[in-house]
Parts: structure tokens; C-alpha cells; sequence
């Protein structure tokens, strides 16, 4: 009875980890570098909640930019059909470039530029069998973005609702401890 007990627990634990726990690779087929000393901010998406990501990731990444995250963006492919996931990939490389070009002019029209990590700080994970979203407890065709803090080690600092939680959601990662110095 104990054994089942403690491996249920562990198989809860395992559960609550972030995707990046495991080898996680974006739709380039590029590692995510999640706990590599920079915080991350995780939002879980699908094609339902596009029109939601595009007007508030942006600013909310730009919001953050003093803490350098990660951020890693999970497109839920549980509602497209199998013949059609290949094309949803291609969107979502076309997405990511897209999202790329949009930071870069944010940074351009607040009178800065564009920093040099922005090009390695973004990724984008396509989720075929829902993992991930079945983790946070995301329903297939869920209707709103998903978000999660995890701090410079990969732990979670916080979970909500992107567009509800986002004074959360900033309030955690700003509290992050900040990002480690690659110096010695």
C-alpha cells in the first residue's frame, strides 16, 4: 500500500514538472533551454487563443525585458486533424518569425533596440498529444492562454490565466532572483 502511495505521488510530482523537464525541442528542432539560469515564462495556446497571444505577449515580454526570459510558447495540436499537422507546424514557423519581427518593432517604436538574446529567447513548441496542456489541466480547445513562471532552476513561481493573471504573472517573474552571470 505504501509502495502505491509513494509511486502515485512521484507520477503527481512527475505531472507538475514543466514540459522542459524531459529533452523538450521547438518546432525548429532547437533544445529549449529551460533552467539554464534565465527565468521562463510558458504560455499554453492553440488556435482558439491566437488573436489573445498577439495582443498581449508582446507587450508583457517587453514589460519584463530587465529579467531576460525564456520564453516558450506550447500550440495545443489536440483539435487539428492528423493530416494537417504538418501544415500547422509551418504555421507555427511562420508564426515564430512573425512574433520575432513584432518584438523587434516594439522595441524600435520605445526608442530601443531590439537586445541581442532576443533571437534565442523565444520558442515555439508544437504539442500533438496535449501533454503538456493536460498538465496545467487544459481541456482540448480550452479558450484562453495559459501561463506559468518558472524561475532561474526551472521550478514553478506561478501559474494563471495570461490575460487575468498578467500583474501576477509580472509581479513573479520580476522576483525571479535574477539571471545567473555566466562569469566567474
Amino acid at each position: 500500500m505504501k509502495k502505491t502511495a509513494l509511486l502515485t505521488c512521484l507520477l503527481g510530482l512527475l505531472g507538475a514538472l514543466p514540459a522542459s523537464a524531459a529533452e523538450l525541442k521547438d518546432v525548429f528542432g532547437k533544445e529549449v533551454p529551460i533552467g539554464q539560469g534565465r527565468p521562463t515564462l510558458v504560455l499554453y495556446a492553440n488556435k482558439g487563443t491566437k488573436d489573445e497571444l498577439r495582443q498581449r505577449a508582446s507587450q508583457f515580454i517587453y514589460d519584463v525585458r530587465e529579467k531576460k526570459p525564456i520564453v516558450v510558447i506550447h500550440v495545443d495540436l489536440r483539435d487539428v486533424s492528423g493530416l494537417f499537422k504538418g501544415i500547422a507546424r509551418g504555421e507555427i514557423r511562420k508564426s515564430h518569425n512573425e512574433s520575432l519581427a513584432a518584438m523587434k518593432d516594439l522595441y524600435r517604436q520605445k526608442g530601443e533596440a531590439p537586445p541581442a538574446e532576443l533571437d534565442s529567447s523565444l520558442y515555439m513548441v508544437a504539442d500533438s498529444k496535449g501533454e503538456p496542456h493536460k498538465s496545467m489541466g487544459l481541456e482540448k480547445g480550452f479558450d484562453h492562454v495559459f501561463a506559468q513562471v518558472l524561475g532561474t532552476s526551472g521550478q514553478e513561481i506561478a501559474r494563471g490565466a495570461f490575460s487575468e493573471g498578467a500583474r501576477k504573472l509580472s509581479q513573479a517573474m520580476t522576483a525571479a532572483p535574477a539571471v545567473a552571470s555566466r562569469t566567474p
